[in-house]
């Protein structure tokens, strides 16, 4: 009797870990190739527990340069983020929530050096559902340095659904540069408030 409780549990288990592996599988918010790494985060994030919402995230990364210091793709990335809430997001959400979210990603509470490069996020709303803003943070992954990165942030409310759909452009690049025509290319998926 004990070894089948033992084997129904372990069945279980493979199986609780299969269905989650599946739901991330079928994430899929922006229109980019799979040439395009991919992670799916699930809300809340791990690195950012305080940032109070139910969802996923999924971040997408340039077939190359991303890391490479002198590529111009260096940390030019998106991500979408599909989250419950009943409203539209204000500046001063998006400014909250990437503060906890780099915090958070460069482990900036970790260590005393790393408090002096706590991030500092600022937004205005360009449109009524498009926001501008600017993100000083810390590099933990290459240089080792802080780095300031240009954000253009496109919010879509699903009423029905009763989410709202967040994506994200970031490049230390001025928006003029040349990597912000392959960043404004990108696009949600058709039906990202059924994702």
């Amino acid at each position: 009797m004990k070894n089948n409780f033992i084997a129904l549990a372990y069945l279980l288990f493979l199986c609780s870990i299969n269905l989650y592996g599946q739901e991330t599988k079928e994430v899929n918010l922006i229109n980019l190739d799979s040439s395009w790494e991919k992670e799916i985060f699930k809300f809340p994030i791990s690195f950012a527990p305080s940032i109070n919402y139910q969802g996923y995230e999924e971040a997408r990364f340039p077939p190359i340069g991303w890391s490479s210091v002198h590529h111009p793709n260096f940390w030019s990335y998106t991500f979408a983020w599909s989250i419950d809430k009943k409203s539209q997001i204000t500046t001063n959400d998006l400014e909250t929530d990437l503060q906890k979210y780099f915090d958070g990603l460069m482990k900036v509470h970790t260590s005393k050096e790393l408090k002096e490069h706590k991030t500092v996020a600022l937004f205005i709303k360009k449109e009524r559902t498009l926001f501008v803003g600017k993100i000083k943070t810390y590099d933990r992954f290459t240089t080792k340095k802080p780095i300031s990165l240009n954000v253009l942030v496109e919010s879509h409310f699903c009423k029905k659904q009763e989410k709202l759909i967040l994506l994200f452009k970031f490049s230390p690049k001025d928006f003029t540069h040349q990597t912000w025509e392959m960043l404004d290319r990108i696009t949600l998926v058709n039906n990202y408030c059924n994702q």
